[in-house]
Parts: C-alpha cells; structure tokens; sequence
C-alpha cells in the first residue's frame, strides 16, 4: 500500500482536452458512488488531491460542496 505524504500531495497542475470532460464525470460519479466503501485515509487523500488541483475552474469551498455531493448521493 503507497503511503499517503505531503510530498505525493503537492499542486499538480490538470490539462484537460475537450473530450475529456464526459470522462472526468463518469469517473467522478463512480468516485462518489463507492466513497462509502473507500478507506477513510483514502477518502481523506482525494479530498486533499481535490484541494491542490490547479488548471481548473477555481471553487469556493471546494471541500464542504465535495462532502454536500456525497451525502446527497448517499442520501
């Protein structure tokens, strides 16, 4: 199992191509249809990936609209 450091952490910069928007969904809503079942440092991983993300749309409150999605999902 990889352990989860600061270092695997840092701001990556995403460079996304026009057709790659219906994937990134699709892979999104698999993400949160099994976060129930994802270890919680898993979990705590892509939030923090989330967070440091750049090339994307800036989101305020990025993590309280991620953990709303989930528990709507959830429901």
């Amino acid at each position: 199992m990889t352990t989860i450091t600061p270092a695997n952490m840092a701001a990556q910069i995403i460079h996304l191509e026009s057709d790659d928007e219906i994937a990134l969904k699709y892979l999104g809503a698999a993400v949160v249809l099994q976060w129930r079942h994802l270890p919680e440092p898993v979990q705590q991983s892509l939030l923090q990936q989330a967070h440091s993300v750049g090339g994307l749309p800036p989101v305020g409150q990025l993590r309280d609209q991620i953990k709303a999605l989930i528990d709507r999902v959830r429901g």
